[in-house]
């Protein structure tokens, strides 16, 4: 059942993710440990078998007959036993505390809640947000900044280590000399800090936010299953647990993967054009799907259809992020450019891990964004010859010249499992042959198929 192989193969690399991110965490914080390839290793596999699971129609996929059982039994059976760890990560949520005193685990979370205060307070984050005065008030320092290559750090190539980011940091928040150092205003479209006002002005964990719209994207890719493949879905994303537990432990992705998830599910509807708009109105990653979603539609509903999706979804970006431009074109357009305009460190979990902890010397940045840019086009030629054939491989393409990039972080990869997911529901797979799965031995986590189902 080609339907089977399709989910358990997206389980798998959410599974290979999540023991990435764990490898990846670990290398951060420790530099001197190894492991490096075993995270570059892990993430490209799991794109390409995402992209391998993406591959065809799926029409009619959940009535075909595999003649190995055998391993149609042991993939779900590590899959159900993956699926425990995203359930575990789910239910000890109140207490990660524990593990990270701060909600805060990175500078997205820190500077939008601090962003959504000035809102509320009617001042413009663009132009008004204090970073050490938003960072005192939080409890956190400078290991949740993004230091720039300039100032204090203009001679360094990798990284700065923890001393020098805290040496840096003293010396800026007591007001000796001015801060180059660190990235200050918000660095995204401001729905990204929009959706948090009232989040903000109740006094709430924004965590909980974050995980509550990873659960709603699930429910939806699972009610756009089919019925009798619903427990196989269900049990898939618990055990992609990248999904889960990268989300819990701290990540305001969720916020453009929810409506990019929609507006991918969805797309046959005029109405997808919305939350795509809300989608790139949030986190610049969503441009990347941008192109592949157009690809989709045209070839679904025609290029007429697709401009006016495209003309809605710009109309959601402009009138959302209007009232910053209007006071302050400049600062508005230097935050939400600022990954291309700041001279950012190279980072990430990608290819160019191998080259920030030694494996290769480091090499130019246009070298890293002239691979970006042709994996780009590669996909772009590969989604376009596969439109018909393979029509949702863009879930996965658009992330894909990420994977080369100058930064390439962990947080880039670990939702893949979510849209791809997402792109399977979307599948003409048919209904489940239960008689068949049962006898394939096919489990989920709540139950094994039965002929009565």
């Amino acid at each position: 059942m080609r339907a089977l192989w399709r989910l358990a193969a997206i389980a798998v690399a959410g599974a290979a993710l999540y023991f990435a991110g764990i490898v990846n965490s670990i290398i951060l914080e420790h530099t001197d440990r190894g492991g490096v390839g075993v995270v570059v290793i892990a993430i490209g596999a799991a794109i390409v078998l995402i992209i391998f699971a993406l591959t065809g129609t799926g029409r009619g996929d959940a009535a075909t007959v595999t003649s190995r059982p055998w391993f149609v039994r042991g993939a779900w059976a590590f899959v159900c036993l993956m699926s425990l760890v995203g359930l575990s990560w789910l239910a000890g949520m109140p207490r990660q505390h524990s593990f990270d005193w701060t909600p805060y685990h990175n500078d997205a979370i820190a500077l939008n809640e601090c962003a959504a205060r000035l809102v509320l307070q009617g001042q413009d984050p663009y132009t008004d947000l204090d970073l050490f005065g938003c960072y005192g008030r939080l409890a956190i320092g400078a290991d949740r900044t993004t230091p720039l290559r300039r100032g204090l750090f203009a001679n360094d190539v990798i990284y700065p280590t923890d001393e020098e980011l805290d040496t840096a940091w003293e010396l800026r928040s007591r007001g000796i000399g001015s801060n180059e150092e660190f990235v200050w205003r918000p660095s995204y479209p401001a729905v990204s800090f929009l959706l948090l006002l009232p989040v903000i002005a109740l006094g709430w964990d924004p965590n909980y936010l974050y995980v509550t719209c990873l659960l709603v994207a699930m429910a939806l890719v699972i009610a756009r299953a089919p019925r009798s493949l619903r427990p196989f879905f269900l049990t898939g994303l618990l055990g992609a647990a990248s999904l889960i537990a990268f989300t819990v432990g701290g990540s305001s992705d969720l916020l453009y993967a929810l409506p990019l998830a929609i507006a991918w599910l969805y797309r046959d509807r005029r109405w997808a054009a919305v939350p795509l708009g809300l989608a790139i109105a949030t986190k610049q990653i969503a441009w990347f799907f941008v192109p592949f979603w157009l690809i989709a539609v045209a070839t679904e509903r025609g290029w007429r259809a697709a401009a006016g999706d495209l003309g809605i979804a710009l109309a959601v970006f402009a009138i959302t992020n209007l009232p910053f431009f209007v006071h302050d074109a400049q600062a508005w357009t230097l935050g939400i450019l600022t990954p291309l305009v700041e001279p950012m460190f190279p980072r990430g979990s990608g290819l160019i891990f191998l080259f920030t902890n030694g494996a290769f010397p480091l090499l130019p940045s246009i070298v890293y964004a002239v691979a970006e840019v042709a994996a780009g086009i590669v996909c772009l030629v590969v989604a376009w010859r596969s439109r018909r054939t393979s029509p949702e491989l863009g879930a996965v393409l658009a992330i894909v010249p990420l994977y080369f990039a100058w930064r390439s972080l962990f947080s880039y990869f670990f939702l893949l499992p979510l849209f791809a997911f997402a792109a399977v529901a979307r599948m003409p797979l048919g209904e489940l042959a239960a008689d068949r799965a049962e006898r394939l031995g096919a489990l989920t986590i709540f139950a094994a198929p039965s002929r009565s189902a």
